[in-house]
């Protein structure tokens, strides 16, 4: 439950301007929080608050810690970094340090969520032997079905598909229940690429591992995934490997912007 600490609050009442659900109220000249069953927890109140007087049960209603300020040139390093992200699938032998995946993985709880629900789960299978007993899994699967062929042709030629020569892989998972699973395990494993792209680490979305793991029983099992559960993203993770990109590529395909506007009168 919201609390605010009435010692520390000055009756600003920022934290009720920004409550998306009127949860809070100030009718009083104090906010309170009336309507506890529609808080999504999303603390909003607590970013707001100048005196930092807001709480949720027990945890502190923000995070603590110290953080550089943005560069004058900030939007232009953000776009910049957007744009040279590149997709890898060549990888060094090297192992990935934990502690990098770890914090990447931790910073992707600030990604958009639906009604903050936040379902998503991680799975992260390091070395190259575990991955290669799912690719094991993955072609007796696709020789005993004959679905997506290409993924044993290409993989008697020396070319995987599914998982590159990556040794650590990032499975986003999430309960089907969930109210927006294939969106919201989408960006927060975005938010976590931007990271692991940023500390050295090359990324590559692994569509055709993200079905496999869902489709073959097996395989689900050796993941450990739960009935109730499903995969809805996949990264490879490694450092590159004789991939260097020294230019931004052209995009052919510019976005379709169709603008809405009042007309004016």
């Amino acid at each position: 439950m919201i609390h605010i600490d009435a010692e520390r609050c000055i009756n600003c009442m920022q934290c009720v301007k920004v409550c998306p659900f009127q949860v809070l109220e100030g009718g009083g000249g104090k906010p309170e929080c009336i309507r506890e069953n529609l808080c999504i927890q999303c603390l909003h109140c607590a970013a707001a608050c100048p005196r930092e007087a807001v709480s949720l049960d027990d945890l502190n209603g923000t995070f603590q810690g110290d953080f550089p300020s943005f560069s004058d040139n900030f939007s232009d390093q953000i776009e910049h970094h957007l744009l040279t992200r590149r997709s890898y699938r060549s990888f060094k032998s090297d192992v990935v340090d934990k502690n990098i995946i770890a914090h990447a993985l931790q910073t992707s709880a600030w990604a958009p969520s639906a009604k903050n629900d936040h379902p998503t789960e991680w799975i992260v299978v390091s070395g190259k032997p575990f991955i290669q007993e799912i690719m094991d899994h993955i072609l007796s699967y696709v020789d005993e079905t004959g679905i997506s062929p290409e993924i044993a042709s290409l993989y008697k030629a020396g070319h995987n598909i599914v998982t590159g020569t990556a040794n650590t892989l990032i499975l986003a998972a999430a309960k089907t229940t969930a109210i927006n699973p294939s969106v919201d395990t989408a960006l927060a494993l975005y938010n976590a690429e931007l990271v692991l792209q940023a500390n050295g680490l090359g990324t590559c979305w692994a569509g055709y591992l993200t079905r496999m793991c869902n489709q073959i029983p097996s395989l689900r099992q050796l993941i450990n995934l739960p009935e109730d559960c499903q995969i809805y993203n996949a990264l490879m993770v490694g450092y590159p490997d004789q991939e260097h990109y020294l230019h931004i590529p052209n995009r052919k395909k510019q976005p379709a912007i169709h603008w809405i506007e009042t007309a004016t009168r």
